[in-house]
């Protein structure tokens, strides 16, 4: 069965929250922790909120979190 993932973004003033779906499982658990621990290197190379964005779901994709619209 599967779960949200919950992660609440910021860059400068801009603050975001976006939500994955991925197994409830303490494997995938596990990858969400180290996934959300590795953010912040993600934003050191972006030069705008967009960017932080679309870097930021490319990012969970990669850990195998599947974004979903809320």
């Amino acid at each position: 069965m599967n779960k949200p993932y919950i992660v609440c973004l910021q860059f400068g003033t801009w603050r975001n929250e976006l939500w994955f779906t991925a197994p409830d499982d303490p494997e995938t658990a596990d990858k969400w922790e180290n996934a959300v621990a590795k953010l912040p290197s993600v934003s050191e190379s972006c030069a705008n909120s967009n960017e932080f964005m679309s870097e930021a779901v490319g990012h969970f994709e990669s850990f195998g979190f599947t974004r979903i619209m809320r």
